[in-house]
């Protein structure tokens, strides 16, 4: 199913105990054109998990040229690649060669066939189930509302009406 709305009103509060986070900010995020609830979903889950290393989000769908969320630095250098789908074994490779850690946010499928290709000692897997990514998509709306509290290793999400548990521990940390 491809996503319906253009511009995604998100009402975020946000607290961690232990970093002592504690946020509440509304962001404007665009699906990209043509893109399924499902990679968006996956892209949006990403980008909460990594929310206090502050990731930005790639402007459009550059099949792996280009990372879907990074983190750069002051001179731009990408820290954080985060690719939310798997791309050509080329492609990671460059990836895990460009920024200092790579993170895929794959399917079980796509976590499946990640295994049998080269991984590089800077690349993280992070699997998202189909029951995690289709509770998620029951929360995807054109104004969405979430409460999401960090208790490591686990992210709480919850629009109010649904729940999201996710185990946040495969994915790299910086210091806060």
């Amino acid at each position: 199913m491809q996503m319906a709305s253009k511009v995604i009103c998100l009402d975020l509060n946000y607290s961690c105990d232990a970093s002592h986070a504690y946020q509440q900010q509304r962001h404007y995020v665009s699906p990209w054109q043509g893109e399924s609830a499902e990679h968006f979903a996956k892209r949006l889950l990403a980008y909460l998990s990594l929310y206090e290393q502050h990731p930005s989000f790639a402007k459009d769908d550059s099949g792996g040229k280009t990372p879907d969320l990074f983190v750069a630095d002051q001179y731009q250098h990408v820290q954080l690649w985060c690719q939310v789908a798997l791309v050509p074994e080329k492609r990671l490779l460059r990836a895990a060669h460009q920024a200092d850690k790579l993170v895929l946010v794959l399917d079980e499928h796509e976590t499946d066939k990640a295994r049998h290709l080269p991984q590089p000692l800077n690349q993280h897997i992070f699997t998202l189930d189909h029951a995690q990514l289709d509770a998620f998509c029951l929360m995807l709306k054109s104004h969405m509302q979430l409460s999401v509290w960090r208790e490591d290793p686990l992210l709480h999400i919850t629009d109010g009406e649904h729940q999201l548990q996710l185990n946040i521990s495969a994915l790299p940390l910086y210091p806060h």
